[in-house]
């Protein structure tokens, strides 16, 4: 079955029968015979290293990449009021007289005198925040190229890559584990706080996570043992989170539970699920379903309603979602918890860390929101590129610390 094709006012049109066997026919003819005749760049248009624009197949990165903000969406921002935090870290009066309880009134006889004064013990502890620039540069060769009827990637859809890919970078620095590094630029700590690190705890110095021995600089955040948080490496107290190392064990339902019974004892409004949340990568999620399914105790579902700056939605709009869920507090899935940073892709064995936490006391504390600044004035910058930055100020923010929990040190799955 053949045909031709024929001009029609400014459109290309065909006379090849409008049937399916006529298509394959159809397209092989058009560019053995057609496609010369359109502008397009000669050979493939390179750019980066991990991507490239392909000059045959349409307006697409052909670059494989895991873009994902969910912990950094759910979390929720809220702006500096000022650097340091202020924590209680006990209440005023347990009413113990010489290590024993004796209760409130105990040294006070009929008419007698009022003991000594009492105080809150408040600590100022700073949480700095951190520059977060992300810089990355656009051929203006390929800008031209975008309104000459070329086959390479729209301005707009490249920015929505790049944009995707700066919350991924951040959301991969709240999740990443305990275990490693916090990068320093002289003596000052850059890069966000990861959740692990801020919700950690005294006794996981020692410990094997990733095959490496946790140290105290790695529990204290915001500065390290040089920080204000050293009193974390000292010794167990109130700035401790509930951590639960596993040492290579595999994943139990008793372990939830215990995770659950260890930090709901501390939240203010007793067990109640609202504000909570599970934080944990598919394979665990998964895991733990059918670990629940053999007990003949299934995950619950429970909707969610977003709220945006205080304002809620109407329930049962798109604005809200359905999430599986433990003890009635919902899952969010992040698989950037067991990202695998060797191959640059999800791994499909690795569990990674199970938060447990409490998001009344843990936060994205934003001193500035995402700026975007372009220049591509050459005169300038001396090179045909477009050279942009996105940037934001902000750090992982925390304010009580027996509220949250963790499991680490789950085994693997066999691959």
């Amino acid at each position: 079955m053949t045909g031709k094709f024929v001009k029609m006012g400014q459109k290309l049109g065909t006379t090849y029968p409008e049937v399916a066997s006529a298509t394959n026919t159809l397209i092989d003819d058009f560019y053995r015979m057609q496609y010369d005749q359109f502008k397009k760049s000669a050979g493939f248009a390179g750019y980066g290293d991990n991507g490239y624009f392909n000059a045959i197949m349409g307006r697409e990165i052909t670059a494989a990449m895991y873009a994902c903000d969910n912990a950094f969406t759910a979390i929720g921002a809220r702006p500096y009021t000022h650097e340091g935090m202020r924590i209680a870290l006990e209440l005023a009066s347990y009413g113990l007289s010489g290590g024993e309880f004796v209760g409130i009134g105990a040294t006070t006889a009929p008419d007698g005198d009022i003991p000594e004064s009492v105080k809150m013990d408040v600590g100022e502890y700073r949480q700095p925040y951190k520059e977060l620039p992300y810089a990355f540069d656009y051929g203006l060769g390929l800008k031209a190229l975008e309104s000459k009827e070329d086959d390479t990637i729209a301005y707009k859809d490249y920015i929505d890559k790049m944009t995707a890919n700066y919350s991924n970078e951040i959301d991969l620095a709240l999740l990443r584990p305990i275990s490693g590094t916090q990068p320093l630029v002289g003596a000052i700590e850059t890069s966000l706080n990861s959740i692990s690190r801020c919700t950690s705890a005294y006794s996981e110095i020692g410990k094997t996570v990733n095959g490496e021995t946790i140290t105290a600089n790695q529990v204290c955040p915001y500065g390290g043992t040089s920080g204000d948080f050293k009193a974390r490496s000292e010794g167990e107290s109130n700035l401790d989170s509930h951590v639960h190392n596993l040492n290579g064990g595999t994943l139990g339902i008793q372990d939830m539970r215990k995770l659950w019974r260890d930090v709901s004892a501390n939240w203010r409004n007793g067990a109640a699920p609202n504000n909570k949340m599970w934080l944990m990568s598919n394979i665990a999620q998964d895991k733990l379903g059918a670990i629940m399914a053999a007990n003949n105790y299934y995950l619950e579902s429970v909707y969610v309603q977003r709220d945006f700056n205080g304002v809620r939605t109407v329930p049962g709009r798109d604005a809200g979602f359905v999430l599986n869920s433990y003890q009635n507090i919902p899952i969010v899935q992040d698989n950037n918890l067991n990202f695998n940073f060797t191959n640059k892709k999800v791994s499909t064995v690795k569990y990674g860390p199970i938060h447990l936490l409490d998001l009344d006391h843990i936060w994205m504390r934003m001193l500035t929101p995402v700026e975007f600044q372009s220049v591509d004035n050459y005169a300038i910058t001396r090179t045909l590129r477009e050279r942009n930055v996105m940037l934001s100020r902000m750090e992982t923010g925390i304010d009580m610390f027996i509220v949250h929990g963790r499991l680490e040190g789950i085994a693997d799955e066999t691959a």
